[in-house]
């Protein structure tokens, strides 16, 4: 994947070029415009999400979808090591709600659990749902998501596997620090979500709509305030004054590749779910100077400050 420094490298390259061409004046007003963009997304990104919101699925389809990732991830943390313990199996029946007091009314202890001397069908005659015990067993993993989902959206989970879920999501590591930061009752109140799934659902979702609406919103008044400077010929009447005037261009000119590569951080951090996406992640982040520029990315922060 040594392309992809090689090409973030070329970005800046190719700005530094332009902006010994242009002159810092020239270049400046550029910069000038993107920091126009800026301050008109900031305010006009809250009315795109709203709309994306009310007149699209997104929502709906990303929530579905980061509930049933989180279970996934619930139920390896529970279930790593290869086989049950009696701890795993109650931290799953306290997220389901189910009680060891209740399982003694029909004469289950949960070392029965742990022996297989009870299964699924079993449970299923007291009205525990079987699809629970297949969830902490492997080998009917695939045949109880859908239940563990329903189980897990509307349980409380303990706060250790609500942190080891965390961790152990297949996402960007910035997602999972923001998800830990705000994992509070003030946020859950905010939200207007009660549990730990329906928290992370809420704020995902959220997050993921923001950004796309950042983006978009970026994408669409620089596209504007462009074709407006353009139009009005601004730039091409500002003068070149010399040698001082095109290196000071130069210097200039990696700003404006870091608005690129930061613009550019973000899309990827979005594509994470994607291999591709998943590969140049890693590669960032393993490169330091690259990862810097990733870590102190401050369009990644307003792209993110959806709870303003």
């Amino acid at each position: 994947m040594d392309w992809v420094v090689l090409a973030i490298g070329a970005i800046f390259l190719i700005c530094i070029i332009v902006g010994v061409c242009k002159g810092a004046i020239k270049i400046a007003v550029s910069l000038a415009a993107t920091l126009l963009t800026v301050v008109i997304v900031f305010f006009a990104t809250p009315f795109v999400v709203k709309l994306i919101i009310e007149k699209t699925p997104v929502d709906t389809m990303i929530k579905d979808q980061v509930v049933a990732a989180m279970a996934d991830a619930a139920t390896e943390q529970v279930t790593e090591g290869g086989g049950l313990s009696e701890d795993m199996v109650r931290k799953v029946l306290k997220a389901a709600g189910v009680s060891e007091e209740k399982l003694a009314e029909y004469g289950i202890k949960i070392e029965d659990i742990v022996n297989g001397e009870i299964d699924s069908e079993k449970l299923a005659e007291y009205g525990i749902s079987k699809e629970l015990l297949a969830g902490l067993n492997q080998n009917e993993k695939a045949g109880a998501e859908n239940a563990a989902d329903e189980a897990l959206e509307g349980a409380d989970i303990p706060k250790d596997l609500q942190v080891k879920a965390i961790e152990m999501a297949e996402m960007p590591d910035i997602f999972k620090s923001l998800l830990s930061d705000n994992n509070n009752s003030e946020i859950y109140e905010k939200l207007g979500v009660e549990t730990f799934p329906q928290y992370v659902g809420e704020f995902l979702s959220r997050l993921i709509i923001h950004i796309v609406a950042f983006l978009c919103t970026f994408l669409l008044v620089t596209i504007i305030i462009r074709a407006i400077v353009f139009a009005l010929d601004i730039v091409s009447d500002l003068p070149v004054l010399g040698f001082v005037n095109r290196l000071a261009g130069g210097v200039v000119g990696i700003a404006g590749g870091l608005v690129i590569v930061w613009v550019l951080f973000i899309i990827v951090t979005l594509l994470y779910t994607t291999s591709i996406g998943r590969d140049i992640y890693e590669v960032i982040r393993e490169n330091a100077v690259l990862n810097m520029i990733y870590e102190y990315n401050p369009f990644m922060k307003l792209a993110t400050n959806f709870l303003r």
